[in-house]
């Protein structure tokens, strides 16, 4: 009997020991670190998610480079949304392109107006932007800046075909462009003469505009739709005609900017579906070309690029193109560009203020509708900053942290770029 009882007493002992050992380690071990707050995986994940990035003449450098190539390189589209008025962002452009190689996208697609996307593929052909810009002060957005000149160079140049899109209205000081092409096309007599009509009041208004620094006596925010109804039965184009076009965009540039005064959403829808419809044409003409699924690069303003719903609360070109090319069976890739300081260009030949030309960025009054200053905030505080979103769609309560603007940006672009100093567009003009 007393066996049993003896290895009862050590299976207790050993009971005891093992018991008194957890215990013990329980006491040892380090106390548990605080869980961590969505605010700081959010810090976490944004600080583990960048890379630095290089943009030189050569191309585009960087550790994290790889995988936003090899997205670039198959998508059909790239989509480049900026805030307007910087050297950095066509540059950086231009190395992707060349980083892309052979495999770049064929067409380069901007903010402009149709006809403007075609004149500026004429003097990009033959490398005279410079003299583009001088022949017509304020009439194309973006190609008046050096930088730009030499993205469509680097485009254009070489190429016999136009490769530059232009999906926007026209411009609101284009009348002047556009009126001269109308001349070309209207037959002698009474057609040419209503155009010298319109020549004639242009030519007022860009002198008032000049002289009195004011932008609102442009002809084309003033013409009324009389004034469309007497150009058009004064120059009896053929429906379909290139001067029936000219005359129709014209029109509804008018329409947009009009618009803007009285019902700013109506305006900017109207402005999103012109763009849609434009690129559709020219993407059918590719097509008829025997291209098949042509490829595109898009830069545009970053509302405009993102995809899903804007903060203007539109499906804007962005999205389309993006659902445009899901269903060709492929992909597209946005690529949001930021600045986090340094000088933007807001001037326009009318304007008095030169000083304009060189103006210090306040990226957070700029960003202040959009929701991305998290990742200007992270960035690095020298050069330029590589962001993966990736992982942010992946990690809901970090994401969620960064607030309902951050999230549309997550999910709205792939990549997110910022250059810690951004520098103004330089102009042609001195």
């Amino acid at each position: 009997m007393s066996l049993p009882f003896r290895r009862a007493g050590r299976a207790v002992a050993l009971l005891a020991a093992l018991a008194l050992g957890w215990s013990v380690q329980a006491a040892e071990a380090p106390a548990q670190a605080p869980e961590e707050t969505p605010e700081q995986a959010l810090t976490r994940l944004l600080q583990a998610h960048r890379s630095e990035l290089q943009v030189g003449a050569a191309g585009l450098q960087g550790a994290g480079l790889e995988p936003l190539l090899k997205r670039a390189r198959a998508a059909q589209f790239v989509l480049v949304g900026e805030d307007h008025g910087f050297a950095d962002v066509p540059e950086f452009v231009v190395a992707l392109g060349k980083s892309l190689g052979a495999d770049a996208p064929r067409y380069l697609v901007y903010e402009v107006g149709p006809y403007s996307a075609s004149r500026a593929a004429a003097a990009a052909r033959d490398d005279k932007m410079r003299e583009f810009a001088l022949a017509y002060p304020g009439a194309l957005p973006f190609f008046n800046l050096q930088e730009d000149g030499a993205l469509a160079v680097a485009w254009q140049k070489g190429q016999k075909q136009d490769v530059i899109w232009g999906l926007d209205q026209e411009f609101i000081f284009s009348c002047g462009l556009i009126f001269e092409r109308l001349r070309e096309l209207a037959a002698p007599g009474k057609p040419r003469e209503t155009v010298d009509r319109f020549i004639g009041r242009c030519t007022a208004a860009d002198k008032e505009v000049m002289g009195k620094h004011d932008g609102g006596a442009a002809l084309l925010l003033n013409m009324q739709p009389a004034d469309f109804a007497e150009l058009r039965a004064g120059v009896a184009a053929a429906p379909g005609s290139e001067a029936s076009r000219l005359i129709d965009e014209l029109d509804v540039s008018n329409a947009i900017y009009r618009g803007q005064k009285t019902d700013g959403y109506g305006s900017n829808n109207q402005r999103g579906q012109l763009m849609k419809r434009h690129f559709m044409e020219y993407y059918r003409a590719a097509e008829s070309a025997g291209e098949k699924q042509p490829r595109a690069l898009l830069r545009f303003g970053a509302y405009h690029m993102i995809r899903g719903i804007t903060p203007t609360n539109l499906f804007d070109i962005g999205n389309f193109v993006s659902e445009f090319a899901a269903s060709n069976g492929r992909e597209s890739l946005h690529i949001l560009v930021l600045a986090g300081g340094g000088t933007v260009n807001r001037w326009l030949p009318f304007v008095a203020d030169k000083g304009l030309r060189t103006q210090r960025y306040d990226v957070k009054a700029e960003m202040e509708d959009f929701g991305a200053m998290r990742f200007v905030e992270n960035a690095h505080r020298q050069g330029w900053t590589l962001y993966d979103l990736e992982p942010l769609r992946r990690q809901r309560k970090a994401r969620k942290a960064g607030g309902t603007e951050f999230e549309k940006v997550v999910f709205g672009y792939d990549y997110v770029v910022v250059v810690a100093e951004g520098r103004a567009g330089k102009d042609y003009w001195p």
